[in-house]
């Protein structure tokens, strides 16, 4: 497991981003996961995918499905570059006879589709109008995007079962459970996290044999508690570094360190510099 992972806690319930590389020199330095839902939809070019450990190479016209709670980055080919949209978007956007449409792409269909020559016209038109509400947020907003995004999951609901028609729509129950307990305690972290989220105190919060908790949360998000607790932990001394004048040793006691040298080494190694030298980098 890579060291590096970022958290992103955004607040949206729906969310999307155009990313160009020639564009831009900004680049996913780290796995990060988050709770939304997302699909990426490469617009141009070609890149790589990985996904809890499982390496994709995306092509242009393809789609990407990645289920909430997953560890994920992209990364470039050498010397070519690509552009992509991505869509996020939490279960409660949508209403409850649509989240059907979740379970079965997220949980049961391939995390890569290829969309057909003659459907991408089609697929092109949805996003871009998602996209352009997206944007201008004018009236109805919700209601538009909503119905929007429904018409994209049922588009690639029904390439995944032109491949595949025999696909069970039946979601395994035990999977689904085990992906809801690690929700479950994903959020407590969240909140919780400058308290004592150890795992003896998650064993004793949920009423689950510590080793159950950890081998579930490894094989749900790709990674380990103390990783994503941690990851948690710097996603929000980043936030107290640069809006507030709190010194470092009062951070990492904010954070839930009991010593300022571990906020240090845990900033640092996921950073890639210290807490100190973040501030002076990022501030004004």
């Amino acid at each position: 497991m890579n060291d590096k992972l970022s958290v992103s806690l955004r607040k949206q319930s729906f969310y999307m981003d155009y990313f160009n590389s020639r564009e831009s020199d900004k680049v996913m330095k780290s796995y990060h996961l988050h709770q939304d839902y997302e699909i990426f939809h490469l617009l141009q070019g070609e890149c790589v995918y990985l996904i809890n450990g499982k390496t994709f190479n995306v092509e242009k016209g393809q789609l990407v499905f990645i289920s909430k709670n997953i560890m994920h980055r992209t990364m470039k080919v050498k010397g070519k570059n690509y552009a992509r949209m991505v869509i996020n978007f939490r279960e409660n956007f949508l209403n409850e006879s649509e989240q059907e449409l979740i379970r079965i792409l997220f949980h049961n269909s391939p995390p890569v589709v290829m969309i057909p020559e003659s459907k991408q016209a089609l697929f092109d038109q949805i996003i871009h109008k998602l996209y352009s509400e997206y944007q201008h947020d004018e009236d109805y907003l919700d209601i538009y995007s909503r119905s929007l995004l429904n018409q994209l999951l049922i588009e690639s609901l029904r390439l995944v079962e032109e491949k595949s028609p025999y696909n069970n729509r039946n979601v395994d129950i035990q999977q689904e459970k085990g992906a809801n307990d690690i929700s479950d305690i994903m959020i407590h972290i969240n909140d919780s996290f400058s308290s004592d989220v150890s795992l003896p105190s998650l064993s004793r919060q949920f009423h689950m044999n510590e080793q159950y908790i950890s081998r579930l949360f490894k094989q749900v998000t790709g990674c380990s508690i103390v990783d994503y607790v941690n990851a948690v932990r710097v996603n929000e001394a980043k936030r107290l570094l640069l809006e507030t004048d709190m010194k470092i040793n009062q951070i990492a006691l904010r954070i839930g360190y009991s010593n300022p040298v571990h906020l240090w080494r845990v900033f640092t190694r996921i950073t890639g510099t210290s807490p100190k030298q973040y501030r002076e980098t990022n501030s004004g």
